[in-house]
């Protein structure tokens, strides 16, 4: 018998994959596993799938739930089975739907959460459930946009005192480690996100002042939010 009771105080543990964004790289499997660190939704195919494998000896309820970001509106994504049991070694198929205001000019992003829940125990003496949650990025592409596996490239930084800024001109969403480094003074600065947005412009207080430095230097993250190694960036005053 499955159980989402209080009585049974399900404690969350909490499996990010990314990073939250946050990189990618999930170093334990337990419970219902992703086959993949992000989930991909092309506006060509009017959505997308992803496949999930039960690892555990019971079977789990795969609960499935889609959360916007606050600063990424105007697509609507749905999952056409938000509650599925997934058998002991079975492998779960999911499928997305997407729904959009207007025909995509830029990549968007959301995340999705899929937490398993186990068959309560029937021990008397056994009160405490555990589920396993795994929170990963999702990446939505418009049909007309080409894919580009190196978009940090395209980002523009620049200081002005001991302000940091980068903009995104791009059509896509970059996803990057938050700690960046002017050079050669080794100023630093810690981004507010791990992702910045099409369009988007971020600002950050650089740790002392980056003087007549000329180049930055941050650790972005792959198209499925593996780190990549760290890019020198012109910066501009």
């Amino acid at each position: 018998m499955f159980s989402t009771s209080k009585l049974s105080r399900a404690v969350m543990l909490s499996l990010p994959l990314f990073f939250a964004a946050t990189h990618m790289t999930p170093t334990i499997a337990a419970g219902l596993v992703p086959e993949t660190s992000l989930l991909l939704i092309e506006e060509s195919e009017n959505g997308g799938t992803i496949n999930l494998t039960n690892t555990d000896s019971l079977p789990n309820l795969l609960y499935t739930t889609i959360n916007d970001l606050p600063d990424d509106k105007g697509t609507h994504l749905t999952v056409t089975q938000p509650v599925v049991r997934v058998e002991p070694g079975q492998t779960q198929q999911l499928r997305f739907i997407l729904r959009t205001d207007a025909p995509l000019t830029t990549e968007h992003l959301k995340r999705v959460v899929f937490e398993g829940i186990p068959p309560k125990d029937p021990s008397k003496n056994m009160k405490i459930g555990f589920n396993l949650r795994q929170d990963i990025p999702v990446l939505i592409h418009p049909k007309n946009l080409p894919v580009v596996k190196d978009a940090w490239t395209l980002l523009k930084w620049s200081t002005a005192g001991n302000t940091l800024t980068v903009k995104n001109p791009s059509p896509y969403v970059v996803r990057m480690g938050q700690g960046v480094e002017t050079l050669p003074s080794s100023s630093r600065a810690k981004l507010a996100k791990s992702y910045i947005l099409p369009g988007e412009t971020m600002t950050a207080t650089l740790n002392k002042s980056p003087g007549s430095d000329n180049q930055l230097k941050f650790t972005p993250a792959s198209r499925y939010g593996i780190d990549v190694p760290s890019y020198t960036a012109p910066l501009n005053k």
